[in-house]
């Protein structure tokens, strides 16, 4: 059998072909070295949501009926789609998209998408900005979704992060490099302990809350002067996020589980030794972000056709050359 998977969005565009016997991967990004682009003013997106068709018949020379399965990440707004507004999991059928696509959702598949480093991990959790209808986080086992956050309610640390990098004046082309700018700037201040255990009285259902600079404000006594230890502020807000995401991570699983965390947020080195400390069998990939996504649709079709594990030779040198 022969599966397309695809994220075609907004940014990070990426596109896995399973042959038959072998995967291959492409990111957009990589081979046209565009990280900016015209369209979106982000990491490298497709305009036209039809450019997928040209880009698989020029590397794979491959037409969309060749296809056994074909899925998708996306938001459809962005391509001026219509759409039903509801919620859906892990998959749903849209009329509107051509030849037969299914539509994947979001966390979903970045949950599924840790495939190439594990094949035995149940239990995995999802923190980004958002994914489909404003999740913010999903925690999914056993292919359920267990519980959610939403973004409207909850916010997320993705968007708190990009709001903390506009606190601290970081200036970057694109609002996707602002969390790691900030991840960077906030190891040149120091922790504010009296701060951090007022902090503490919050979990990642209040993270907005804990976010808010003006919360600072109010603890310094002086908008000035807390404008002047801004680094310090910074420190202590980052590391309160690691010790919440650990109590999060309590809720769901014990110390010895196997536990996947993917998500663009499952990029931050500091939060993941945080949650290493207390989970010695946690797995975070290198294809952790949107970039993983079409991998993630790739494992949905194999485990519904009940198909052996795909080979993972030569992971993660998978990037397609043209």
């Amino acid at each position: 059998m022969k599966f397309l998977g695809m994220r075609l969005c907004e940014h990070d565009s990426n596109i896995s072909y399973f042959d038959g016997t072998d995967v291959h991967y492409f990111k957009s990004e990589r081979f046209r070295a565009i990280k900016i682009n015209d369209w979106m003013g982000k990491h490298h997106a497709y305009a036209n949501f039809e450019s997928w068709m040209k880009e698989i018949k020029e590397m794979w020379n491959l037409e969309p009926n060749d296809l056994d399965e074909i899925g998708i990440v996306f938001d459809p707004w962005h391509y001026r789609l219509n759409y039903e507004d509801d919620d859906f999991f892990p998959t749903k059928k849209f009329d509107y998209l051509p030849y037969n696509i299914t539509r994947i959702d979001h966390h979903y598949a970045h949950a599924l998408s840790s495939w190439p480093v594990t094949k035995t991990c149940r239990k995995h959790f999802v923190f980004d900005a958002y994914g489909d209808y404003d999740t913010s986080w999903s925690y999914i086992e056993d292919d359920k979704l267990v519980d959610v956050g939403n973004f409207k309610m909850n916010d997320s640390l993705g968007n708190l992060m990009n709001g903390a990098s506009i606190e601290m004046e970081i200036v970057v082309k694109s609002r996707l490099d602002s969390s790691g700018k900030f991840m960077g700037l906030q190891a040149y201040g120091n922790i504010d302990e009296e701060f951090l255990n007022k902090l503490r009285v919050f979990d990642m259902t209040m993270m907005r809350a804990a976010f808010q600079f003006t919360l600072y404000e109010q603890h310094v006594g002086d908008p000035l002067l807390a404008k002047h230890k801004k680094l310090d502020w910074a420190r202590t807000v980052h590391y309160w996020a690691g010790e919440a995401l650990v109590n999060h991570f309590a809720k769901y699983v014990d110390k010895d589980d196997e536990i996947s965390f993917s998500g663009g947020c499952a990029q931050n080195v500091v939060w993941n030794t945080f949650i290493k400390n207390k989970y010695k069998n946690l797995v975070v990939f290198p294809h952790c972000n949107d970039e993983g996504l079409s991998l993630g649709v790739l494992e949905f079709f194999r485990k519904k056709h009940n198909l052996s594990h795909y080979k993972t030779n030569n992971f993660p040198y998978w990037q397609i050359q043209r």
